[in-house]
């Protein structure tokens, strides 16, 4: 029996959005970025070194005295900690493998923190860093 074009299209639709779906679903199934979570002590976050992954240069610090999360990378001699924070809006960012997002309004920021592609015109806020004693010392002033 030959289906209607109603019961057509229906089908159609369902098989659409089923591979849609599965698209979003697998794109959350790659390597996960790692995360530290720690607290706020003296307004500095301490991150023992050995948290930080071998195989990547980022990881996440988050911390529930802030509102949003620190991204940490490693560069050659020296990290970077960047606040995930928008500077268009102030919408919380997402980190990637290669690149910090803004989900709310485009925005596209290096692990540099410098803009790539607008709306948002400031570089990220960036903590200074430094070493002590295998220990990476953010310092939140």
């Amino acid at each position: 029996m030959m289906p209607t074009r109603r019961s057509f299209i229906k089908k159609g639709c369902v098989h659409c959005a089923a591979v849609i779906g599965a698209g979003f679903l697998l794109e959350g199934c790659g390597s996960s970025m790692h995360m530290y979570k720690t607290q706020v002590s003296d307004k500095k976050i301490i991150v023992p070194l050995n948290e930080f992954p071998a195989d990547k240069n980022i990881m996440v610090v988050r911390s529930k005295d802030m509102e949003n999360d620190i991204l940490l990378v490693k560069k050659n001699d020296h990290y970077n900690a960047l606040y995930l924070q928008c500077t268009h809006e102030g919408v919380g960012l997402s980190a990637t493998d290669k690149k910090i997002v803004c989900t709310a309004h485009g925005s596209v920021f290096d692990f540099d923190g410098n803009v790539l592609k607008e709306p948002a015109l400031k570089p990220l806020k960036k903590f200074e860093t430094s070493v002590i004693e295998n220990n990476l010392i953010i310092s939140l002033t």
